[in-house]
């Protein structure tokens, strides 16, 4: 009679083994991937580099960009009634949000003996500026929206901090790679 009660154990253990094997259920799985996060990519640029991509990418010929440890300057040559009026204008840039802000340390406008403020509304005023790029109505500033780096370099470039002084920029790209 042990064995019986052996042999019915035996027999019991043999079918719930093969009840859970064959009963097992699977989740079913989409055949798309989870979306990945963007990813941030960082890297740093010398002034030399960025002044050499704005030169190369920007379609303004009218426009020389110099950038050095002393700020940024922009040599800019405009046609006005027939005449050739070579202008300048410099400064330091910082990065606020999504723009890049030049503050306006030195304007000159053909040489004029104007006050700084006369010559900044002069520039305001003759000078064409692209899309994107706008003389402040407050202050003596530039400011570049960072969405120009996308239409010319085809990718979102963000400018995160402006070291000119010790030669680096930071820049990041947020993209899924």
């Amino acid at each position: 009679m042990i064995l019986f009660f052996v042999l019915l154990a035996v027999n019991i253990a043999v079918i719930i083994i093969a009840v859970s094997f064959f009963n097992q259920s699977y989740e079913q799985t989409s055949g798309e991937a989870p979306p990945e996060e963007p990813q941030e990519l960082e890297f740093i640029l010398t002034n030399s580099t960025v002044e050499t991509l704005i030169n190369d990418n920007i379609p303004y010929d009218e426009f020389t960009v110099n950038i050095n440890t002393e700020g940024i300057t922009v040599d800019i040559e405009q046609k006005v009634l027939g005449f050739s009026i070579n202008s300048s204008i410099s400064g330091e840039p910082v990065v606020s949000g999504s723009n890049i802000i030049i503050h306006l340390t030195d304007l000159n406008l053909a040489g004029l003996p104007l006050s700084e403020d006369a010559l900044y509304t002069a520039l305001r005023k003759l000078v064409d500026l692209p899309d994107g790029i706008a003389m402040s109505e407050t202050e003596r500033a530039l400011v570049i929206d960072m969405s120009l780096f996308e239409q010319y370099f085809g990718v979102e470039l963000q400018a995160d901090k402006i070291d000119y002084e010790n030669n680096a920029w930071y820049f990041s790209v947020n993209n899924t790679f």
